[in-house]
């Protein structure tokens, strides 16, 4: 036993001092595996270096300098080499971690930074290409300016605008391609301050869907020797959101006279006049108009906009200020075509006999919110339960004149889903409602969605388009 035993520590001293790993059935077995030599490739000084500039790692060596240029590669000849004994080729750069890369003195920080990701393997049987990069006569081919000018322009779109603003200065013909209209169709420009000039710049692009919430715009709009060439020029604008911005008169009337195309609009607390609601009615193809909270509408801003305005869909004038005589106009000559309306906020300026006029006018109403129009009373839910058939949705807060007791009538109304009649009633009077009009909701939305561009938390989109960049 004290035999076998010296035995087996004399191989595993053997293994240490050759190197070797040995399987745990032969040390048992106690055999031996004599050390198996490998092929290895080895070359000249000369062809050490030209290897060395090939692989992009040249560079790195204090060596390299001297290197030949020649451009044919010789054949390399195999010879046997022992494993314990790896001779190291004469020449070879010393290997350096990437941090230490960068304290090289090296011709530029890009090459350095370049021969750190060569690493695919190289083809020693053929020629030299000009496609192959050569960290040391040049930085590379530009492949990007093979591309087609369709291809590049798919690749901009992934691009955030002020990411195109810099490869606009990259070469002219990148300036041309960042000016294409597809690259500027949709433009955020929320909470910001627009200085002279620039939103026309921004109209020239082609933008067809501009929010402008709560933005600072400065005017003139047109500056420049060429302002009154570029005034004369149609915008593509089709969705434009002004909400809660501050836009001087002058320039909401210089941004309108451009517009002919606009489909759906909101100038929410917006200051109004004549001539801006004029160049609104020149619009033909509007659907959606958002005047709410909106100052300095008359009865004669108003008459473009019913007159010409035919395929009008959702229009919301709460808490604009409109007189009676407005009022009256509005019920006569809005389109039939009108399937949301909000008059909300008229306080006394509106009447049962306006009403009556409206629903006879507009028959196809599917909203209608009266919210804030005090004077109101039994008579006006009459008018709507006998008019509107296709009636979703009604709102009725805060008219006080209207009896609990004559809302039920609205049972009849077959399409009708919700009804909202918040500060009327109590608690228990509400319940009693509830259970009279089972089928309906009751107070489920405390605020209004006629017309507005953005509703819930969706702050990325206008009208359910988007118009903010993709996240990269």
């Amino acid at each position: 036993m004290g035999k076998s035993k010296t035995l087996k520590k004399s191989m595993e001293n053997d293994q240490k001092e050759n190197g070797t790993q040995i399987s745990r059935k032969r040390k048992a077995s106690g055999q031996l595996q004599q050390p198996k030599t490998k092929i290895m490739w080895t070359i000249n000084d000369t062809e050490t270096k030209r290897l060395y500039k090939e692989l992009g790692v040249g560079a790195l060596s204090s060596e390299s300098s001297s290197s030949s240029d020649t451009d044919s590669l010789t054949e390399l000849t195999p010879t046997v080499v022992n494993t314990n004994t790896v001779q190291v080729p004469p020449g070879a750069p010393k290997i350096l971690q990437p941090s230490q890369c960068l304290n090289t003195s090296i011709g530029s920080d890009r090459r350095s930074s370049l021969s750190l990701f060569v690493s695919s393997p190289v083809n020693y049987t053929r020629q030299k290409s000009k496609c192959d990069i050569s960290l040391c006569d040049t930085e590379g081919p530009d492949y990007f300016s093979e591309l087609s000018d369709e291809i590049i322009l798919t690749v901009f779109r992934w691009l955030p605008k002020f990411t195109l603003a810099k490869c606009s200065r990259v070469c002219h013909r990148w300036n041309r391609l960042v000016s294409d209209d597809c690259l500027w169709k949709r433009i955020d420009l929320a909470n910001k301050t627009i200085g002279k000039g620039t939103l026309s710049q921004i109209l020239d692009r082609g933008v067809q869907i501009l929010r402008l919430t709560k933005s600072e715009v400065e005017g003139p709009l047109f500056s420049g020797f060429s302002s009154i060439i570029k005034s004369t020029r149609l915008s593509k604008v089709q969705y434009l959101d002004l909400s809660m911005a501050s836009v001087p008169v002058p320039v909401l009337e210089e941004l309108f006279s451009v517009c002919r195309d606009l489909k759906k609009i909101s100038l929410e607390h917006c200051q109004l006049s004549d001539e801006v609601c004029q160049h609104i009615g020149e619009n033909k193809n509007l659907e959606v108009i958002n005047l709410s909270m909106c100052q300095g509408i008359t009865s004669a801003g108003l008459m473009p906009i019913t007159t010409n305005c035919r395929r009008l869909e959702s229009l919301n004038m709460a808490w604009s200020g409109l007189q009676r005589h407005s009022v009256v106009y509005l019920s006569l000559c809005l389109p039939s075509s009108l399937r949301k309306l909000n008059l909300s906020g008229l306080r006394e300026n509106i009447t049962d006999e306006e009403v009556l006029q409206l629903v006879k006018t507009c028959s196809g109403l599917r909203e209608l919110d009266l919210s804030d129009c005090t004077i109101l009373t039994c008579t006006s839910i009459d008018h709507v339960a006998n008019h509107l058939n296709r009636l979703e949705y009604l709102a009725l807060s805060r008219c006080y004149r209207i009896l609990p007791s004559s809302i039920p009538k609205l049972n009849q109304l077959d399409s009708l889903l919700a009804v909202d009649v918040f500060g009327m009633l109590r608690e228990g009077a509400l319940q009693q409602l509830r259970e009279a009009m089972f089928r309906i909701e009751i107070n489920k939305f405390p605020f209004s969605s006629i017309a507005r561009p953005t509703t819930g938390i969706r702050r990325t989109s206008i009208w359910g388009l988007r118009v903010r960049d993709n996240v990269i």
